[in-house]
């Protein structure tokens, strides 16, 4: 009896073996776990550790804002971004973004200025000073530098940052892009901010005058410049909510960032609410002889203007392209010594206003611009255009500020180059591009390109 009971005991035990062995089994999981969980933490810590510096940062804008950026802020329910260096796809081109980022406006807050978007190559560099000394916000400059052409846009980047008297306002402000066809490769491309920033410079021997554009890598190889690309590129890099995209050579009366954003934060009902059509916010565009100073405000703008020294914008070349709704009425409003920024007319892309190309402040959420289309070809903006008519923005005109081209009078080329494109152009636009807008944005038949 007593042998029958310990064999069955020791049936037991061996039965109880199993369990055992599981626990040891489900104690090692356990054990796995606990390390993973204290590993994926101190892989946290260490990735915060990184970011605090990014983080305090960002911090630091929202601590320093005014009251009226906070306002801003919380009204456009926006995000601030730093400027850091990217190295991007963008259809058939590479870009470095922010390849050299401006001191200021590497960590401006979203609502605390307007970027000033646009693009050029090295030979436009000499506007840079004035659009920075009279802009006194971010500047987002998208450069084309195929091949070669890198290497000498990197001399005149030096060049403009460090040798002229104004280069402290274009260090603060201006970030640098550039970009090139993935078919034109620069032999060397500096790998982060600080290299191109350590390229060489000496102001004693360097030139203001760049080299001609008949010895450009962009010449000799025969390329067409990419204009829509170069725009929106500056765009895409912006990091405040605003955004006004200019040609370079285009300078602003002085003030108007301020004067805007005030504008903005008195008036709530100055931006599109719910329900309301998509708006954008022009300037009138002015041009002055090749002998005169730029105007700083309306009054010196109106003097020049009633001495025949200047005129609307392209005036000799296509009257209704810069002619802006209420114009009689913008150049014949009185002003107030204390006059603030206001709304003074409200006009759309139709009508006698079908061919207009305006230049304006946006939320950056309009289409972007068409890049098939070349600056050789004529008709840039136009398709933007006519996507917005489509979609049917209105335009909200702003007095007193205005444009002013840098000084000399525009006058039609019967020999230019450039019409050499424009049949080709025309034909991509009617039967291409118009067709697959149609699609995209729909038809309405007051609007045209």
């Amino acid at each position: 009896m007593q042998s029958q009971i310990k064999i069955n005991l020791i049936h037991k035990l061996m039965a109880m073996q199993p369990s055992r062995r599981n626990c040891r089994f489900y104690l090692l999981l356990a054990l796995l776990a606990t390390v993973s969980v204290l590993l994926l933490h101190y892989q946290q810590q260490v990735r915060y550790l990184q970011l605090q510096p990014q983080l305090n940062k960002l911090a630091l804008i929202e601590t320093s804002a005014s009251p009226r950026t906070r306002d801003l802020q919380q009204l456009l329910k926006c995000r601030n971004r730093r400027l850091e260096l990217q190295k991007l796809q963008h259809g058939d081109f590479w870009v470095i973004e922010n390849l050299i980022a401006g001191e200021v406006s590497r960590h401006m807050a979203c609502a605390e200025s307007i970027t000033y978007t646009t693009n050029g190559d090295y030979t436009f560099f000499d506007n840079l000073e004035t659009i920075a000394e009279r802009w006194r916000g971010p500047i987002s400059f998208a450069v084309h530098t195929p091949g070669f052409d890198l290497s000498t846009t990197l001399d005149a980047i030096q060049y403009v940052r460090n040798c002229l008297p104004g280069s402290a306002a274009i260090r603060d402000y201006v970030s640098f892009h550039v970009y090139f066809g993935q078919q034109h490769m620069p032999p060397v491309v500096p790998l982060s901010e600080a290299e191109a920033l350590r390229w060489p410079i000496n102001c004693a021997e360097a030139t203001e005058m760049p080299p001609p554009k008949i010895t450009m890598y962009k010449t000799l190889a025969n390329l067409t410049y990419p204009i829509n690309v170069g725009r929106n590129i500056a765009r895409q890099a912006a990091n405040t909510h605003f955004i006004f995209a200019c040609d370079i050579e285009l300078y602003p009366s002085l003030g108007f960032v301020q004067q805007f954003l005030d504008l903005v934060h008195r008036n709530h009902s100055v931006l599109a609410l719910e329900q309301q059509k998509p708006r954008v916010f022009p300037l009138p565009v002015f041009e002055i002889n090749a002998n005169e100073s730029l105007p700083a405000n309306k009054p010196e703008l109106m003097a020049l203007l009633q001495a025949g020294r200047a005129q609307l914008f392209h005036a000799q070349i296509c009257t209704v392209c810069h002619r802006v709704p209420g114009y009689k009425s913008w150049i014949n409003q009185t002003l107030k010594h204390d006059a603030q920024l206001k709304v003074l007319d409200v006009g759309q892309r139709v009508g006698s206003y079908r061919y207009w190309e305006p230049f304006y402040v946006s939320d950056n959420s309009e289409p972007f611009f068409d890049e098939r289309v070349t600056w050789e070809g004529q008709s840039n903006k136009r398709i933007q255009g006519y996507a917005m008519c489509l979609l049917d923005y209105e335009y909200h005109v702003l007095h007193p500020a205005f444009l002013v081209h840098t000084p000399g009078i525009k006058q039609f080329d019967a020999k230019s180059k450039r019409l050499n494109y424009v049949k080709a152009m025309n034909r991509l636009i009617n039967y291409k591009i118009k067709p697959e807008y149609a699609v995209l944005y729909g038809t309405n038949n007051n609007c045209t390109t």
